[in-house]
């Protein structure tokens, strides 16, 4: 059970409620993430910039924030559904390396233990394919 304790203050005839807020409790943070294909061989009218860049996948969203001490559960689904079309969710600060089938969900979970900006990233699909996890301070 949450106490939390109040203070008043009396000004003339006006009475003003302050609360004094506990510490900072750590949150579960849930994200859904998703595959997509922003350049593909299977689109003809891309196939021009398929010869020149290859295929070009990505992430959304691709920016995920949270903060310090916050437990982060992501749930990721590759959308595509050729042979060739498997991901992985790499991301080396929290040594996390999971790979995605096509078509295929996997979840990840952990806690956020520092702060800072860490990249991640699909290790068949660098450098293209990748975001990054924003950790604010705790508060």
């Amino acid at each position: 059970m949450n106490k939390t304790k109040f203070r008043a203050a009396v000004f003339g005839t006006m009475c003003i409620f302050a609360t004094l807020t506990p510490a900072f409790a750590a949150t579960t943070r849930t994200f859904y993430l998703q595959t997509v294909v922003w350049v593909s061989k299977e689109n003809p009218a891309q196939a021009k910039t398929v010869s020149k860049y290859g295929e070009v996948y990505g992430y959304a969203p691709s920016t995920l924030v949270v903060h310090q001490g916050d437990r982060v559960v992501l749930h990721i689904r590759n959308l595509q559904a050729g042979g060739d079309d498997g991901h992985t969710f790499t991301l080396p600060a929290y040594a996390i390396n999971r790979s995605i089938s096509p078509l295929a969900s996997v979840t990840v979970s952990f806690t956020a233990n520092k702060a800072g900006v860490f990249p991640f990233r699909c290790e068949f699909h660098k450098p293209w394919m990748g975001g990054e996890l924003v950790v604010l301070p705790a508060r």
